[in-house]
């Protein structure tokens, strides 16, 4: 397979989509538009909750664009192959238009005959239905698997992973994905084994449709859309990943210019290093895509989320080194995003001066903390339950990273007496009352 950059991929997605009838739009913001249910826009559908429902009505029925997506559930999970805080997604939908068939022919035909993947090495999901609600299994996905020529035995049926909604409410459906087999590296075969290992072995590339029959209720009920629509989307950066051969998304184009420089100043020798290399570059990636769109790092809500990944690159800088730039990070990011989302290159000067704020006055409260921790272990190889609350609570210092220097200082944590402090703390802080 020839080598893609990430511009590349947009273009030619775009430019398919386009020429299959479907209207370009503009990515939305990653913050949410009247939709309570999600702190930030998590997919490419999330925007188009309102199209599905029939709140409103569509420019056309066919649409496609390139969507910024923040997830936070990730956020514990970025350092290892594949999983990032921010990622840009390659959307397409139709509503009240095309359905099943269509949705999985265009699918194919891009990643078989524009992108050139290897059809041999390609496996699509299915969902297996749910008596309990009565949902049926989606066997006509089956069978356009199946015509457009996909071996019978890269169909795979699961149960929840491919029955797919934006949030807690509001619209959704069966889906099927697309994954590509990386080979025996990891484990055996499916066909072998009879395990689809989702994690590993197979890399997902494309969700070739989401079809939106359903509106969940806040009990959890399902209730019939007034019409059915086609959500479709894959994350650039892990397509890019796997259309290049490429061992995690931290070695594509987008990431490069970020890990050139922490990888120089942390070093990349051994995994500890490389994670913490991934999560800086990550985190000040997403934090700066947040800040410009006006989400300050604050104690609540959103705000909370672009502090917990600026704090969190601090502390992970901190155990290997203290001379890591975060401007520069901010300024590759700040260039970077800038190409396709013009909000970043407007407020840059209000993001610099917000990041380099938030980050002087958290390294400022760290080193406090450190030399607090050094202090109480100096002649004690051990932390009672109020010390660490202290430390946390007092100095700002995650508990991560408490767990991380007591490992290499070798000092034992009470975690259970911290677990009983800090629920207490948080009974109080709900409760308004005081001790």
């Amino acid at each position: 397979m020839q080598t893609f950059s990430s511009q590349e991929i947009k273009r030619i997605f775009i430019q398919y989509m386009e020429k299959n009838g479907h209207l370009k739009i503009p990515g939305a913001s990653v913050i949410p538009k009247n939709d309570p249910s999600l702190l930030f826009i998590n997919a490419g559908m999330a925007p188009m909750k309102p199209y599905f429902s029939g709140l409103e009505t569509p420019p056309k029925s066919d649409l496609c664009n390139i969507q910024p997506c923040i997830r936070t559930i990730d956020i514990d999970d970025v350092g290892d192959m594949h999983h990032l805080t921010m990622f840009e997604m390659l959307g397409s939908w139709s509503i009240n238009g095309y359905f099943k068939q269509k949705s999985i022919e265009l699918a194919y035909d891009l990643l078989a005959n524009h992108y050139g993947f290897s059809t041999n090495k390609l496996y699509a999901t299915v969902y297996g239905g749910n008596k309990e609600k009565n949902i049926p299994a989606d066997t006509e996905s089956i069978k356009f698997w199946e015509s457009v020529g996909l071996q019978k035995s890269h169909i795979v049926v699961l149960q929840d992973d491919n029955f797919w909604s934006a949030g807690d409410v509001g619209p959704c459906g069966p889906c099927t994905e697309v994954f590509f087999d990386t080979g025996d590296k990891y484990v055996k075969s499916y066909e072998e084994t009879g395990v689809f290992d989702s994690k590993n072995r197979y890399i997902e590339i494309w969700n070739a449709g989401v079809f939106m029959q359903y509106d969940k209720k806040p009990d959890g009920s399902l209730e019939k859309l007034p019409f059915k629509s086609v959500d479709t989307g894959a994350g650039l950066e892990r397509l890019t990943m796997t259309l290049n051969s490429q061992n995690s998304v931290y070695d594509i184009d987008t990431f490069k210019p970020y890990m050139d420089v922490v990888n120089y100043v942390i070093g990349s020798e051994t995994d500890e290093k490389i994670r913490t290399s991934r999560i800086i570059a990550d985190h000040i990636r997403a934090a700066t895509m947040i800040i410009s769109e006006g989400i300050y790092p604050g104690k609540d809500g959103r705000s909370y989320i672009p502090r917990k990944l600026i704090r969190r690159s601090i502390t992970e800088s901190a155990l290997h080194t203290d001379n890591l730039n975060f401007r520069e990070l901010t300024n590759i990011a700040i260039k970077q995003l800038s190409v396709d989302y013009p909000i970043v290159k407007n407020n840059s000067d209000t993001t610099l001066k917000v990041l380099d704020n938030e980050i002087l006055s958290f390294q400022k409260n760290l080193k406090q903390g450190m030399h607090s921790f050094y202090k109480l272990t100096k002649n004690n190889n051990s932390l009672t339950g109020q010390q660490i609350f202290n430390l946390h609570s007092s100095c700002g210092m995650p508990l991560e990273f408490i767990m991380e220097m007591s490992k290499k200082e070798k000092v034992i944590l009470d975690i259970e007496g911290y677990k009983k402090l800090f629920e207490e703390h948080r009974q109080i802080s709900k409760t308004g009352l005081s001790r």
